[in-house]
């Protein structure tokens, strides 16, 4: 029953994502595949410097640096499998508008998919610098909906990164039961950057929360 369902979700999500891709090309050009082409263009060269055709296990992709398929204001470690998509400002508009988090600007998606599950990591970021990690993430969690606890704690991203979590539970709107939930927010001198995990369930998110732990404990920020 869970897989069936979670199908039904995969190709909700998938139209949405469609749908919101085609009217930013009728206005634009195909944000799709100018998102996705970093990403690719990665992957092939992983390819061509390994023999076997297949990527280079030993090799760490690592986004949020000029030129990796996320251009954030921190870096991190991406997950193995996990595909990372760049979101344009126009796109990043609309993800926020449809997640309900008009304070914010989608920046970057990673498609847990290719790894097994369903479901994503996104980064969030904000130019205000004058508000703190903390603030921001309160300011993040005021706009989620159905929330029913939730519980912010101080700590340290990556070697010494001083950052602020929230673990809470929210009502699913698709399923109406409680799912876990978790974001992280840093503040650097470019504006605060929150990472949220979600998943369909609380089973799937503790599946994907490997990807969000290996990301904090090697998040730097960008100088």
């Amino acid at each position: 029953m869970r897989k069936l369902t979670r199908s039904a979700v995969s190709a909700a999500l998938t139209v949405g994502v469609l749908s919101g891709c085609s009217s930013a090309a009728e206005k634009g050009g195909d944000t799709t595949r100018e998102s996705t082409a970093p990403a690719e263009t990665a992957a092939k060269s992983e390819r061509a410097a390994n023999n076997t055709g297949k990527p280079d296990a030993k090799k760490v992709t690592r986004i949020g640096p000029a030129g990796s398929a996320c251009e954030l204001p921190v870096s991190f470690e991406l997950a193995k499998a996990w595909k990372p998509s760049g979101l344009s400002a126009e796109d990043g508009k609309l993800l926020a508008k449809i997640s309900g988090h008009p304070a914010f600007r989608g920046a970057c998606e990673l498609d847990a998919k290719p790894a097994g599950n369903i479901g994503f990591m996104r980064v969030w970021t904000t130019d205000r610098t004058d508000s703190s990690a903390r603030r921001t993430l309160e300011t993040y969690m005021a706009e989620e909906k159905d929330v029913t606890e939730q519980k912010i704690s101080e700590i340290k991203a990556g070697d010494d990164l001083p950052a602020s979590e929230v673990v809470y539970t929210q009502k699913s709107a698709l399923t109406d039961e409680p799912r876990q939930q978790r974001a992280l927010a840093v503040k650097t001198p470019k504006g605060v950057t929150i990472v949220h995990l979600g998943g369909l369930d609380t089973e799937e998110h503790k599946e994907m929360l490997p990807a969000y732990e290996l990301a904090k404990k090697s998040m730097t920020p960008i100088t």
